[in-house]
């Protein structure tokens, strides 16, 4: 009785390292599918964008980026902001129409697409 206890313990015990070695494999191959390999020096004009967010080194990504999400749904991928003027302006200017967007509850015709994002 006692081995039988031992052998599904020994199972059990298995697969719970299996479980936990395999996780941080896959987590960060889908980590990898967010991050900006390259990035673009060109400037985007600001009437495709409707926002931003921020990668970071720290993060599992191969460097720091800004990546502009445009109205049609495209990632672009920037130097940060420290490196570039033109994206600390770009970010400023997303912000400003973001908070404005907000103090209007999102009733203006330019917020629409900003409504269902999470922020």
């Amino acid at each position: 009785m006692a081995s039988v206890l031992v052998s599904a313990l020994s199972v059990i015990l298995c697969a719970v390292v299996l479980i936990l070695c395999s996780s941080p494999a896959e987590a960060q191959a889908d980590l990898a599918l967010d991050c900006c390999l390259t990035i673009s020096h060109k400037v985007i004009p600001k009437y495709v964008l409707l926002t931003y967010r921020r990668q970071f080194r720290v993060d599992g990504c191969p460097r720091d980026a800004v990546v502009f999400i445009t109205r049609k749904g495209l990632n672009l991928c920037a130097p940060p902001a420290a490196d570039e003027l033109w994206v600390k302006e770009t970010i400023k200017f997303l912000d400003t129409r973001l908070r404005k967007c907000k103090e209007n509850k999102f009733h203006e015709k330019r917020c629409h697409a900003l409504k269902n994002m999470s922020f």
